[in-house]
């Protein structure tokens, strides 16, 4: 954990986002990151024998990150700027060498957040704005760098003897880095290539506009190849640390979907359901990232119905990282159709969870799943068995490697992964049914993240 009395000693070079910015006119999309609670486990997240492992069996030297998910994995951060979606706003950089620094790459206006020393951090670079960029008008690129802005503490009206002992630290952050900005993004970029020993490697980066990026400063040695997959094929695999703040949060989640539940009522609609969980979630800590209700188009006739067996299927977050739960419910007497249907769904799920432990695929767990259904039934309806990793993202695992578009991979299950598989029937005409809960993958078997029960919920 990074400690104030580290910072103000200098240990390592801190900066934030600049006030009043300007942006790139770098091609990557404006990824958004929500605000979320700041009271969670402060530790580094990643996993650094899986990291080296990946970055070994791919000869890479280092990895690049402009997509927010995959900077907050490598620097425990998320810039205020990619929460409000400006382009470049944040990059990390990752290289093999393990003499080499991790680094975070952040603008001004991020110093005082990281003062706060709330969390651990690598070595940050910062950047400010550029000073003279009249001069640059009508170049494509910048070799020589522009003169950069140093210090924002005098812009703010300043009452020194009134200063909390919070303040003093934002202020002294300030003014320590005085003249140790870069003036843009991109050169900010370049210089922690640098001070990475990755400025004439080979990188994998999670966006190819990284490529651009560098141009713009005049930087064309570092050769960057397109990997997101990398950033995937890592991120599968949790730290202790991912795992707590998966236990966490599949908890929370749960529990706000079941509270959510228990409030609702006949004639009920979507958009009031919504609403529902969002506050539960809240109540809970955590935040909606969707909610699945009645189907996936919503309640088949606009509102909650009795008897009508619908499905819900909740994702919330924590600290950035997703819970994953579905049932199905019924308000009232449920018909037998509709408990032999989630009875078939409690045979596949059960089945799947006495073959899931490190060395087996997905294939055989839908496999698996779908013998154990058919010894159940005559006649097996339609129903998804759709093994999934879940963490930054709600399907955070890797693709196919080997085709020119996404295709999902029939991955082999290892310790610490983090997964669901989802079980869905939908019926037309009739209702829909649902059943997922998320598991860690263990040494030799699996570990229930929270409550695994019956997949009926009666209302």
């Amino acid at each position: 954990m990074l400690s104030r009395r580290d910072l103000l000693k200098g240990t390592l070079v801190l900066g934030g986002a600049a006030i009043g910015g300007v942006t790139s006119n770098s091609a990557s999309a404006n990824w958004g990151m929500p605000e979320t609670s700041i009271d969670t486990d402060g530790r580094s997240l990643i996993n650094l024998p899986h990291i080296h492992k990946i970055l070994e069996e791919n000869n890479l030297d280092g990895l690049v990150a402009v997509n927010p998910i995959n900077v907050f994995y490598l620097t425990n951060h998320v810039s205020f700027y990619d929460k409000m979606q400006r382009r470049d706003a944040s990059f990390a950089v990752f290289p093999r060498d393990k003499s080499k620094p991790t680094i975070l790459v952040v603008g001004s206006g991020d110093l005082w957040t990281i003062a706060n020393a709330a969390k651990e951090y690598p070595m940050i670079i910062p950047y400010s704005l550029p000073a003279n960029w009249q001069d640059f008008e009508g170049k494509t690129q910048s070799a020589k760098a522009p003169e950069a802005y140093s210090g924002f503490s005098t812009i703010w009206a300043q009452n020194p003897s009134g200063f909390s002992s919070r303040e003093k630290e934002w202020v002294a952050m300030d003014e320590k880095f005085k003249g140790e900005f870069s003036p843009t993004p991109e050169h900010a970029l370049v210089k922690a290539l640098k001070e990475a020993g990755l400025d004439k490697s080979k990188v994998a980066v999670d966006d190819i506009s990284i490529q651009l990026t560098l141009a713009r400063a005049g930087h064309d040695k570092t050769t960057c190849i397109e990997g997101d997959n990398i950033f995937r094929k890592i991120r599968v695999v949790k730290s202790n640390v991912e795992l707590g703040h998966m236990a966490n949060i599949a908890k929370m989640n749960q529990k706000a979907a079941m509270n959510m539940l228990s409030k609702l009522d006949k004639g009920v609609n979507n958009h009031e359901m919504d609403h529902i969980f969002r506050v539960e979630a809240a109540k809970q800590g955590a935040m909606v990232t969707w909610l699945v209700g009645g189907s996936v188009g919503g309640f088949p006739n606009g509102e909650l119905e009795e008897g009508v067996p619908f499905l819900i299927d909740a994702v919330s977050q924590s600290n950035y990282y997703h819970g994953d739960f579905a049932r199905t419910i019924v308000l009232g007497e449920p018909s037998k159709k509709v408990r032999e249907r989630t009875a078939l769904l409690q045979v596949g799920w059960q089945a799947a969870l006495q073959i899931m432990r490190p060395g087996v695929r997905y294939s055989e767990i839908e496999k698996v799943a779908r013998h154990a259904m058919a010894s159940k039934s005559v006649t097996v309806p339609p129903i998804g068995v759709i093994p999934h990793s879940v963490g930054l993202q709600h399907t955070d695992e890797p693709y196919r490697d080997n085709v020119p578009f996404l295709v999902k991979d029939d991955l082999v299950l290892e310790e610490n992964m983090t997964l669901t598989v989802d079980f869905p029937c939908l019926e037309l005409g009739w209702g829909n049914c649902h059943l997922e809960d998320l598991v860690r993958i263990t040494k030799d078997g699996v570990e229930p993240l929270a409550t695994i029960d019956d997949p009926l919920v009666i209302i």
